[in-house]
């Protein structure tokens, strides 16, 4: 289905013009998601970069799909040129596709900081959740279940940045924490929402001494943890389990306790803020890593807000509003907002701790 002008659009001569034209490129955009969230699952992004420029019948033949539809997704491709073609002139059945250096880089080297391939997942896993999000508009309740797609984005996105720089960058700018997590006795950290359990992960690759509990409600997430840490050869250092931070089960006097990108999520966050701080040695850290945002609403919003009030609208809201009397934070956790919380937590107040990021601030939580 396509409009009469196509992604073309007007002279921009007023701002219902560019209204129109900016829908007309998110379009375009939206397109660009779904087929490479198909490349991605379908496996024909890897296969490309395993063997090289290749036909529509040959890509379907390895990899179980139907040449007709590979064809069409190939030629779509090339025009996105997110692929290449290296005979456009040749017939169709004997066109041949390849991935760009570029190309392969941001859609198959998972090792890369670029790796982008599981974003379209993201995206995807939203519009999944569509009809619940209309009923919970209606209703006022939350949303506690994500989809498959929703839990394997969130780690896979996560992956190459934790492995690659929390333990050689990110809390190496908290001195007294890197500090503390290469001395003897092996600190003890508890990592809260740890979803895939890459953040644990990273510790213990990054920290050889320490000791991590990971912690998180979703089983399979916790499943997708332990598996994650076999593979890394962790398993003896790193536990993961399907508890929330108020379990009785806890030992306290963590030396470093932590939530990335999950006190927001959370319909209770005073509750789990508590947990954190009780389960903090006395002389432990606390830090909760949330997005990099304004202070306050404002106008026009900076990039940052606006990306996160559209994560907002169309999942963590909907996270935060589950249960009896829910938090409903959102995905924007101000720093007043989150001060507030760390103070009804029993927590005196909180510090940016300093650490270079471009889209997270870690605060620092003080008893």
């Amino acid at each position: 289905m396509t409009s009469p002008a196509g992604c073309e659009h007007p002279a921009v001569t007023s701002d219902a013009h560019r209204l129109a034209a900016r829908i007309s490129d998110a379009t375009l955009a939206f397109h660009d998601v779904l087929t490479i969230y198909l490349g991605e699952r379908l496996g024909l992004y890897d296969d490309l970069g395993r063997h090289g420029p290749s036909t529509a019948a040959e890509l379907a033949a390895r990899t179980g799909t139907h040449a007709r539809y590979v064809r069409e997704w190939l030629e779509q491709q090339a025009t996105a040129e997110v692929l290449g073609c290296a005979d456009p002139a040749a017939p169709p059945e004997e066109r041949r596709f390849f991935l760009s250096p570029a190309s392969a880089e941001v859609l198959t080297d998972r090792e890369s900081l670029l790796w982008s391939a599981a974003r379209p997942r993201s995206l995807v896993a939203l519009a999944q959740k569509l009809p619940m999000l209309l009923e919970a508009f209606r209703s006022g309740r939350g949303i506690a279940d994500g989809t498959d797609d929703a839990r394997t984005a969130q780690g896979d996105l996560g992956r190459a940045a934790f492995l690659r720089q929390l333990a050689t960058e990110w809390l190496p700018a908290i001195p007294d924490v890197d500090a503390r997590l290469r001395a003897e006795p092996p600190a003890r950290i508890l990592d809260v929402g740890c979803g895939s359990g890459w953040a644990s992960i990273a510790l213990a690759r990054g920290f050889p001494l320490v000791r991590v509990d990971g912690l998180d409600l979703d089983p399979a997430s916790v499943e997708d943890a332990r598996a994650n840490a076999r593979t890394h050869g962790v398993a003896d250092r790193v536990a993961f389990h399907v508890h929330d931070a108020a379990a009785p089960e806890l030992r306290e006097g963590y030396d470093l306790v932590l939530a990335f990108e999950a006190i927001h999520d959370m319909p209770r966050p005073v509750e789990a803020l508590a947990a954190m701080r009780r389960l903090a040695a006395p002389s432990g850290t606390v830090l909760v890593v949330e997005m990099r945002i304004g202070e306050r609403f404002a106008l026009p919003a900076p990039p940052n807000d606006r990306l996160n009030y559209g994560w907002s609208v169309l999942t963590c809201l909907a996270s935060s509003m589950c249960g009896e009397e829910p938090a409903g934070t959102g995905t924007l956790l101000r720093r007043g907002a989150l001060e507030g919380y760390a103070r009804r937590a029993g927590f005196s107040a909180i510090e940016d701790a300093g650490v270079p990021h471009e889209g997270w601030t870690f605060w620092r939580l003080l008893a």
